[in-house]
């Protein structure tokens, strides 16, 4: 089966991200997607923490019986899954490594984790020597990676024989599901869905990485773990719809999408529909 990939030679969130880190900054804006908010300062409520706490658990076990291990998370943000394995890890003695393409998350970072030895950097081209960690971790970043193999290839570049890597990703254009009777709603939800997957480089970066892995000569004991999400009501992650309807927007400039539509589904999600249980959203991965 042919891996799925944007149609544009980067996803408009891949430019996005790096005009960010070329500026300095953590604002990631871009004209494509529609897209404007502040990595430092965006607040949410994220629904992945069980799964998140669960792969920091899993980590720590990998390395309980190494002296002093060495761990890093690659496209770290401000750290807080380092945080969930030092949490994982309780007394345990070991270095934590954090690298991110932006440094102004990285500022924010070393406040919060002062011990951690965090790097600006970019997952093309690790500043690190070969087989250097006992455990690598990432995060939804592959989704934004037009060349996801090279980026897999170097993060296992930096894995001491044995070590453990775990990379979280989605299917961006089918892991999103609206659980609703309004067909209109729905509708909606699936042209969103589908601009989304558009505007990203790698939107089945789940299912690609898989395959990659299974064929890699340097891996070995590959597997593929589920996870799913629900948001009950569509405010529940970011308080507001204001990030839904940044690419809402953008779908009615273009004229994917009538106004009215766009209208009825922000009113609905904050309306009757999100209170009577009939605007449920579902993440899988």
């Amino acid at each position: 089966m042919a891996e799925k990939t944007t149609g544009d030679s980067q996803g408009g969130y891949t430019d996005a991200y790096r005009n960010a880190a070329a500026a300095g900054s953590a604002i990631v804006t871009d004209s494509k997607t529609g897209i404007k908010f502040d990595h430092t300062t965006m607040s949410w409520n994220d629904p992945t923490i069980p799964l998140r706490k669960r792969i920091a658990a899993r980590i720590a076990e990998s390395v309980q019986d190494i002296e002093n291990p060495k761990c890093i998370d690659v496209a770290c943000s401000m750290g807080k899954d380092l945080g969930y394995l030092k949490e994982a890890l309780g007394t345990k003695p070991a270095q934590f490594f954090g690298i991110d393409l932006l440094e102004a998350q990285l500022v924010k970072a070393r406040e919060n984790m002062p011990d951690v030895n965090f790097t600006q950097g970019d997952v093309l081209a690790l500043p690190y020597g070969d087989a250097e960690f006992d455990s690598v971790q990432t995060s939804r970043l592959l989704v934004h990676i037009p060349d996801f193999r090279k980026a897999i290839d170097e993060m296992i570049r930096i894995m001491k024989p044995g070590a453990m890597g775990v990379f979280s990703e989605g299917e961006m254009d089918q892991g999103m599901l609206l659980l609703t009777s309004d067909d209109r709603l729905r509708l909606v939800h699936q042209k969103k869905t589908e601009f989304t997957a558009k505007m990203i480089a790698n939107p089945r970066a789940a299912s690609n990485s898989y395959r990659y892995l299974l064929s890699h000569a340097d891996v070995e004991d590959v597997t593929m773990e589920a996870f799913t999400n629900f948001l009950f009501k569509p405010t529940e992650m970011f308080g507001t719809m204001d990030y839904d309807a940044q690419g809402l927007k953008k779908l009615v400039e273009n004229g994917t999408l009538a106004q009215d539509d766009m209208d009825y589904y922000l009113a609905e999600a904050t309306g009757r529909s999100a209170n009577e249980g009939n605007f449920v959203q579902q993440f899988c991965g």
